[in-house]
């Protein structure tokens, strides 16, 4: 490892956060912002589809995105080997920041920062937990324990989306972070908004923390996958295929689904597709292609109950497509009939392209989703 050994350690904040959350939100916040750091980023998604480092806007030059897979386990190696080539560049980053999968136990990620081989170089500076506030509440079994564990370890709590939540749900949301995490310092949010001086640079970090909570094995199972070069609308071309890792039984907790087509999608029949989904399926996102909007990629997050479809940036110079990743309960997504319900979306007929009335994003709600009696 060629590192000058005067080098002073480089500061790292890992962002964590349960699906949904809008850690990737709070990380576009934070490398918009005006700090003057040459920040380095790790983004890390599951899924055969890395959509988050697609998501992550502007910052293509300066995000490394990582091999598919849990961060906690299969792409541990990869996360190292990451790092050292970050501290090799001749323009070393002055800041690093770390995203994880909405599923990973982010106590093995900082423990890999806190390698004796690598903390003369690497300093942990913070861990950030991001907090569905207006779902946290909702979660059972699995993704309880797991949520808490993200909480456990945090030196801030971020209470994002505290705008869409009750006076109750505010109190009680307050006084079960406080318990699991009573050092943490926690900051209501609306949208990832917070000020930068209190995320970066907090130095608030205990590494014999780590030690006093028990370890949880919490991964995704990438169960179903179905891909689509856009022949025949996908339906000769999709293909089902289960991925099993050695050392886990993923498939205890999570799975996920992912779709791939070059054919336009018609925007009101998605839209109606989407918000029917079964609610076994907590969480979809992706980028998609619009016969609505043929010049402008559009966008798709599904959290719990809520839908939000927007478009953004032109395609460009980029063929247009749709990747899409669906993350359900395990034996929640049914792969053959999700994959039909997309197939009967495409567009069947040209469409006039008048992107003018798709300017605003659409924010709906999935009905009967809260009131479903499966975990989600």
């Amino acid at each position: 490892m060629n590192i000058d050994s005067q080098i002073r350690p480089v500061p790292i904040t890992l962002i964590t956060g349960f699906l949904g959350a809008g850690k990737t939100t709070l990380l576009n916040r934070i490398l918009h912002a005006d700090h003057g750091l040459r920040a380095a980023v790790l983004v890390n998604d599951f899924g055969a589809i890395n959509i988050d480092s697609q998501l992550v806007a502007g910052v293509e030059g300066e995000t490394i995105s990582l091999a598919n897979g849990c961060i906690c386990c299969t792409i541990r190696d990869d996360l190292l080997d990451a790092l050292l080539d970050l501290l090799e560049r001749p323009e070393k980053p002055e800041y690093i920041l770390v995203e994880t999968s909405g599923v990973s136990d982010p106590e093995s990620v900082a423990l890999t920062f806190l390698l004796p081989e690598l903390r003369p170089y690497l300093r942990l500076d913070g861990i950030l937990t991001v907090v569905d506030s207006d779902q946290l509440l909702d979660l059972r079994e699995a993704d309880q324990i797991l949520a808490e564990a993200q909480i456990t370890v945090a030196d801030i709590v971020i209470l994002n989306k505290w705008d869409l939540c009750s006076d109750e749900q505010r109190a009680e949301v307050t006084r079960q972070i406080k318990e699991l995490s009573p050092k943490a310092r926690l900051l209501p949010a609306a949208h990832g908004d917070v000020p930068l001086e209190l995320l970066l640079g907090v130095g608030a970090f205990e590494p014999e923390r780590l030690g006093r909570r028990p370890s949880h094995d919490v991964h995704v199972h990438e169960q179903h996958s179905a891909h689509d070069d856009g022949a025949n609308h996908g339906q000769d071309a999709a293909h089902d295929h289960e991925h099993h890792h050695a050392h886990h039984d993923h498939s205890l907790v999570f799975d996920s689904w992912n779709y791939v087509t070059d054919a336009p999608f018609d925007f009101k029949a998605l839209r109606a597709m989407i918000r029917a989904l079964p609610h076994t399926i907590f969480r979809a996102k992706g980028v998609l292609y619009f016969a609505d909007a043929p010049l402008r990629r559009g966008l798709l997050h599904v959290v719990g109950k809520r839908v939000r479809l927007s478009v953004g940036d032109e395609w460009g110079a980029t063929k247009p497509s749709t990747q899409v990743v669906v993350i359900g309960s395990a034996g929640g997504i049914d792969a053959a009939a999700l994959r039909a319900a997309f197939e009967d979306c495409l567009a069947r007929q040209a469409i006039r392209p008048d992107p003018a009335w798709f300017v605003q994003p659409q924010e709906l709600d999935r009905p009967g989703y809260a009131t479903a009696d499966a975990n989600p």
